[in-house]
This record gives structure tokens, C-alpha cells and sequence, in this order.
């Protein structure tokens, strides 16, 4: 994606504190993009595939946990932190996998979310479906808004930010409660 990739994921972890010591989750971390950028924090990785897990650990440090998304291995409230890049339209729930990143955040936590959306508007729902195929190799199930939103109710605040023609939103908080 020319480097888009990156340019959003800096701006991702641009809506988080990254201070040493903080305990930061990536959730889906992938063959960690997000961890690598991640280095002074706790950081503990989370991924479905052996495989994507063995990548991010070659990349960056922290722990690495085979888990699946909708049921984190970790008690409630263990986390400062919990980011998510491109990994939503992956799941067959989203808010679900978001309801269990709120889960193990500590009250006042962060979450930051970033995901390709779907789309409403006729141009944006054609720019979508060129990106569906020919990026996405129409592998994807994508959020819509609206739930993201609904997902957020756990959080102070609903923050958007727009990139990539709007196609991509960038969706943070914090977690309700001191």
C-alpha cells in the first residue's frame, strides 16, 4: 500500500501514550507492525496463528500468546493499554473482540482501533469494493461505523479519525472509570 500502512499505524499509536513501563496489549498483533514501533512498553502480543506470532517475535520484543480473539487468556483489568491494527475485518465479531480488549483494560485504560469500514456513499462503497478485491483478495468482513460506536460505549469518549479516502477509521478511548 505505498507505505499507507505505516503512515496509519504511526498516527494509531500517535492517539496512545507510550511511556516504559506501561502494559500495552496488541491484540491480533499479525507479524507485528504495531510491536515493533512498541519497544520501551510491557508489551504482550496476542495472535491466532503460531505462525504470525513466530514473525512478531522475530521483530520486536515483549511476550508473545497463542489466543484467540474473543477469549484473551488475561484477568480482567491487567492492561494499560490495548491496541488493534487492521485486524477486525478478520473476525466474525468485532464487537465482541472489542468488548474482551475493554475487558482486560484497567479503568482509564486506553483502546486505540484501527480498521477499513464499511461504506454508505455510492463513491466510497466503489473505492471500498476495489479495495475489498484487489487488496484484500475479498477475504474481509467489514465493521460498520455504527457498531464501533456502540462498542465505544464502554469508553469516555468516541474519537474518529478519517484516513484513506474514509475508508479507514482510527477509533480511540479511554475505559470508563478511575
Amino acid at each position: 500500500m505505498m507505505g499507507q500502512y505505516d503512515r496509519l499505524r504511526d498516527q494509531l499509536l500517535g492517539k496512545i501514550e507510550i511511556t516504559k513501563g506501561r502494559r500495552v496489549l496488541d491484540m491480533a498483533s499479525g507479524t507485528g507492525y504495531l510491536a515493533e514501533r512498541l519497544g520501551m512498553v510491557d508489551l504482550v502480543c496476542t495472535d491466532i496463528s503460531i505462525e504470525m506470532i513466530r514473525r512478531a517475535r522475530a521483530k520486536s520484543k515483549g511476550d508473545f500468546v497463542l489466543a484467540d480473539a474473543y477469549r484473551r487468556p488475561f484477568r480482567d483489568g491487567v492492561f494499560d493499554t490495548a491496541v488493534s491494527s487492521l485486524a477486525m475485518h478478520e473476525v466474525a465479531q468485532p464487537s465482541d473482540v472489542m468488548g474482551e480488549m475493554f475487558r482486560v483494560l484497567r479503568p482509564g485504560g486506553e483502546i486505540a482501533v484501527m480498521d477499513v469500514v464499511q461504506q454508505t456513499k455510492f463513491s466510497k462503497k466503489v473505492l471500498l469494493e476495489i479495495f475489498h478485491t484487489f487488496v484484500e483478495m475479498r477475504t474481509a468482513t467489514y465493521v460498520d461505523i455504527s457498531g464501533l460506536k456502540d462498542t465505544f460505549r464502554a469508553a469516555d469518549g468516541f474519537n474518529v479519525q478519517w484516513e484513506m479516502f474514509d475508508l479507514v477509521a482510527l477509533v480511540w478511548g479511554n475505559k470508563k472509570g478511575q
